[in-house]
């Protein structure tokens, strides 16, 4: 039970309290009063309306300090039980996890680099200086690359194009479409439809699933060097 529904309760019920023991005193009092009255006129039925006013008025004073009282008492309770909540919930992050949790990150980022390298050498042929070797040295290399680089993003990622036209077709963009997905360079004017020439056809990924992330500590290691022992 909320504070709200226990200040509710609580002031129907003193109501009820108030006016009953209000009601049991002008009674205790009128027939003391009957009864003591041997000398001069009782009391006529007004003096005895007012004597229950007076009595029922001092009871509602009773009842709205005590519902005050009740308002501040739980006023004060509930938002200290709010304020401990996120408090017992929220832990400060150690300088360990927080360094965990950067590495974590860093580690994801260069984890596509690191499968690409192992299963196709790619970043060996990035750093390699082409310019000692014949074009048609480069290109035998490349197309080594190029397949197992091209087996290896087939295999963990599924890329497909985002638009299915061939490059250089006409196509329409209608309302509504994925600015993100669909970039509009040129002359853009108006609003959409537009038609335009497909200049790039986009790439998205149908699914993912790339192998377990490795669990070195040295977030920036693409590829562990290879000693071989005589």
């Amino acid at each position: 039970m909320n504070h709200v529904t226990v200040i509710k309760s609580f002031s129907l019920r003193s109501f009820f309290l108030t006016l009953f023991f209000s009601t049991l005193l002008f009674g205790i009092m009128a027939c003391f009063y009957w009864r003591s009255q041997d000398l001069g006129e009782p009391l006529n039925l007004m003096e005895y309306a007012w004597l229950y006013v007076f009595l029922t008025f001092f009871g509602m004073l009773q009842w709205l300090f005590q519902k005050e009282i009740l308002v501040k008492l739980t006023g004060r309770q509930a938002p200290a039980a709010r304020t401990q909540k996120p408090s017992a919930a929220m832990s400060p992050e150690s300088d360990t996890d927080r360094k965990q949790r950067h590495n974590h990150e860093q580690r994801l980022f260069v984890h596509l680099f690191s499968v690409l390298q192992r299963e196709g050498r790619l970043m060996d042929f990035l750093q390699e200086d082409l310019s000692l070797y014949e074009d048609g040295q480069i290109g035998a290399a490349v197309r080594s690359i190029h397949e197992n680089c091209k087996k290896t993003v087939d295999r963990y990622l599924s890329p497909e194009p985002v638009m299915k036209h061939a490059e250089g077709e006409t196509v329409e963009i209608a309302a509504g479409f994925d600015q993100h997905a669909v970039k509009l360079v040129g002359n853009v004017v108006g609003q959409p439809p537009f038609s335009g020439i497909l200049r790039h056809r986009g790439w998205q990924l149908r699914s993912i699933s790339l192998p377990k992330l490795s669990e070195a500590e040295n977030p920036k290691l693409i590829a562990p060097a290879e000693v071989e022992i005589q």
